[in-house]
């Protein structure tokens, strides 16, 4: 029998911190990546997520650190093929990676009042002679990023079922963004686009107004990578769902009123969505 010391209860707790800690943190030295795709200029997308990578440093004792993407398609392939451990994703992103590379988590969604990121509406200028979609036929149309969901899937697909499909358009364009959008119908580039309701908000006071919707759309959520530690997962699942801060959730977005539950078949509608624009 191996006899036992008056340091061994000690011994004991160490080792299972120790052990507890291997399972729960990357490799020594290492920090997680929170990529997210450029939906805005640099220094706007790390006032919106610094303060919530600083809180989830804080609350999992793991260094992250934010790295933006170049484009829609540079972040699927780096949260898809597990480049980046955390990731800001959208729609069409989620239902892409998940689909096509597998390998991530689903951490939870972002809650805003009254849902305004999860509905997107067509705009106009104020003055314009369109009465629904079908009458911009003909026309012009602003598109953002070709992966956005609200900017370019959902907005094509109504068009379509209106029966304006993008032939039927004079002309059409990806703009890149939600609020290049905004901005290239206001300055008359184009007829329309299609921009999240939350996006539109920001330019009420601008000669705009809804020609179409609000049409719900799927959430955008936090994911992770699946090869995570489990535990580590249910941490940051934790941390996210119990955040209360308000001044780290207006940063993410002033009608941000907390993060909440989410499943994949939340995603369901993008996938029907974008398979039926991408079959033509």
């Amino acid at each position: 029998m191996i006899p036992m010391n008056r340091h061994s209860p000690m011994l004991i707790i160490l080792v299972f911190f120790v052990v507890l800690f291997g399972f729960f943190s990357p490799a020594c030295g290492e920090e997680l990546i929170f990529s997210t795709h450029p939906f805005a200029n640099p220094a706007a997308i790390h006032k919106t997520f610094q303060p919530l990578i600083e809180y989830l440093r804080r609350e999992t004792g793991v260094a992250i650190r934010l790295k933006i993407a170049p484009s829609y398609t540079a972040h699927v392939s780096a949260v898809g093929q597990g480049k980046a451990d955390l990731a800001f994703v959208g729609p069409a992103p989620y239902v892409r990676i998940k689909d096509k590379f597998g390998g991530v988590e689903l951490l939870a969604r972002l809650r805003m009042t009254d849902d305004i990121s999860d509905k997107m509406v067509v705009v106009c200028q104020a003055s314009a002679p369109f009465a629904a979609l079908a009458d911009l036929r003909g026309r012009t149309f602003a598109f953002g990023d070709p992966q956005s969901y609200g900017s370019h899937y959902l907005p094509r697909w109504l068009l379509r079922n209106s029966g304006v499909p993008v032939g039927a358009l004079a002309a059409y364009d990806y703009v890149k963004s939600h609020d290049n959008v905004i901005l290239s119908v206001l300055h008359g580039d184009f007829d329309a686009g299609g921009v999240r309701l939350d996006v539109y908000r920001k330019y009420a006071d601008r000669p705009l107004r809804v020609l179409a919707g609000p049409f719900l759309t799927p959430p955008h959520a936090i994911v992770c990578r699946a090869s995570l530690p489990q535990v580590l997962q249910d941490k940051l699942r934790q941390s996210l769902l119990a955040l209360r801060d308000r001044k780290v959730l207006e940063l993410i977005d002033p009608a941000m009123q907390a993060f909440a539950p989410v499943t994949d078949s939340d995603f369901n509608q993008a996938r029907q969505v974008i398979k039926v624009i991408e079959a033509r």
